[in-house]
């Protein structure tokens, strides 16, 4: 039998979950990445989504998240994962975290997977795979996982979310990680940049451009999927590896 996967846009309808500073909704960037998730592992998979348009689904919000679980857990999904952005009162949050409700469960295996590929793909500061009590964990009867893929409350990290390339960046993570978990293999990804290209580090997949005949990667995924830290000293405007 096919593998079966339900993709979980967080918030939706009444409820937009948080806003950043200049209006970006969460439930409409959780949307746009759990869409291009879905269609980038629909080759491998049965795939499905708890909402694919912009509504509730419960009359409240205990109702709503219920509502989400019970979806998954009729059709006997054999993953879920669940698509958000953080927020925080200080803007200077930052960040990608991925939960998952105990970190002795299966959970915690697909949290690991998916915060495996996000992280040097997102290229934003690591805050690792935690337990959390939320409901579509708790409630769900297959492995299940929550992604925070960074803070819409911070200003710069708002900007990165509304981005259409930072969003097929998530979903390509999402999905890579989902596919390891349950042992598939995705297509790859036709470019479409004349100028892209693919940097292989380990088992992880970057994206860089071509220019003037060289490759280039972003510093800081390039560095962490080698397992340096990286740190910018802004004073000096010097990238630190370390």
């Amino acid at each position: 039998m096919a593998n079966k996967i339900m993709i979980d846009p967080g918030h939706g309808g009444r409820d937009p979950g948080a806003a950043g500073p200049g209006g970006v909704q969460e439930k409409v960037v959780t949307l746009a990445v759990a869409k291009q998730v879905a269609e980038i592992l629909k080759p491998v998979a049965e795939v499905r989504l708890t909402r694919d348009s912009d509504i509730a689904l419960g009359a409240n919000q205990s109702a709503d998240l219920t509502a989400r679980s019970e979806l998954a857990n009729a059709w006997k999904a054999n993953c879920f994962v669940s698509i958000h952005c953080n927020s925080a009162a200080n803007q200077s949050a930052t960040g990608t975290e991925v939960f998952c409700y105990s970190l002795k469960g299966e959970g915690n295996r697909l949290a690991k997977a998916v915060h495996g590929w996000l992280i040097p793909g997102l290229g934003l500061s690591d805050r690792g795979v935690k337990e959390a009590n939320f409901a579509v964990l708790r409630e769900t009867k297959m492995p299940a996982c929550l992604v925070e893929l960074a803070f819409i409350s911070n200003p710069k990290e708002e900007v990165l979310l509304k981005d259409s390339g930072f969003q097929q960046r998530a979903a390509r993570a999402i999905a890579e990680g989902v596919a390891g978990y349950l042992g598939l293999q995705l297509p790859a990804p036709a470019p479409t940049d004349p100028n892209a290209v693919k940097i292989r580090v380990g088992g992880q997949i970057l994206e860089g451009r071509l220019i003037d005949d060289r490759a280039w990667a972003p510093v800081r995924a390039l560095a962490e999927a080698l397992g340096k830290t990286v740190t910018w000293d802004g004073k000096t405007k010097t990238v630190v590896i370390e």
